[in-house]
């Protein structure tokens, strides 16, 4: 385990340091900056197991060698478990519909951790010092606001307008409380849209690159520009460049699809 921290550590480009709010906001920003956040691993996870989410040997060897990240469920849990090796104090918090983020604890104060949202959540919040705390950036709003005592929304804006709200239930659980969340989110049905797109998701400095499918996003502070990617292996080659993802992981997630009726090209 010891040589699977310092893997993931060295590819976050940081050195083991005593816990605190600095440390895990550096920890934050460097994971989303590289560690993406994609499905390719997804489709494979769901087909060859034997777990749905990898352990944390296992997640580390994946990213390390094929630039693998995963969704919410494997980059959050596996991100947890990294922090608790660290020796931070931190728990799964149940994010409904099906999303998963983290609790961490350090002295009086209970942070909610996320970089498994494909979203610029770039800090830990303390959800708990007041009733609405709001997260700007690459055009999207983030506003969290408490709902009632252990239940908060989570709204995603763009331009103003809200594409995607959950409900935070603020309650520490163990890996073993989501497992029935983890298999739900693994359904291979065509209404668990995760299940049948591709997506992936990368902050880069002042860019945030986001792929649906054919398209590609590129995202800054100021403006946003649209790319439409029509040949697979021109599209390929930018996803490899884009996300640093291997390019064998990439054509079976096409197939993955295909076989479920989904053609991209």
């Amino acid at each position: 385990m010891e040589h699977a921290v310092h893997q993931y550590l060295q590819h976050l480009r940081l050195e083991r340091e005593t816990p605190s709010i600095n440390y895990l906001q550096r920890l934050i920003q460097h994971h989303l900056s590289l560690v993406p956040y994609e499905t390719f691993s997804k489709f494979h996870y769901y087909l060859n197991g034997p777990n749905f989410v990898p352990t944390l040997p296992v997640f580390v060897k994946n990213l390390t060698e094929s630039g693998w990240g995963g969704t919410c469920f494997t980059l959050n849990m596996n991100f947890a478990r990294l922090l608790s090796e660290l020796g931070f104090e931190c728990s799964l918090v149940r994010v409904q519909p099906s999303h998963l983020a983290i609790l961490v604890e350090i002295g009086s104060k209970r942070l909610y951790v996320d970089v498994g949202y494909g979203s610029p959540i770039i800090k830990p919040i303390e959800l708990e010092a007041k009733p609405r705390h709001v997260l700007h950036g690459f055009g999207e709003e983030i506003i969290f606001t408490r709902v009632r005592n252990g239940e908060y929304e989570i709204d995603r804006r763009s331009n103003g307008k809200s594409f995607v709200k959950k409900t935070i239930k603020w309650e520490p659980l163990s890996e073993f409380d989501i497992s029935n969340d983890i298999d739900e989110s693994y359904a291979d049905l065509d209404e668990n849209i995760t299940m049948r797109r591709i997506t992936a998701v990368r902050f880069n400095g002042h860019q945030c690159f986001f792929l649906r499918n054919r398209t590609m996003k590129v995202m800054t502070y100021r403006n946003i520009s649209e790319l439409q990617i029509g040949e697979m292996d021109k599209w390929v080659n930018l996803v490899h460049e884009v996300y640093q993802i291997d390019k064998k992981s990439i054509k079976p997630a096409l197939t993955f699809l295909e076989n479920r009726g989904v053609e991209l090209f």
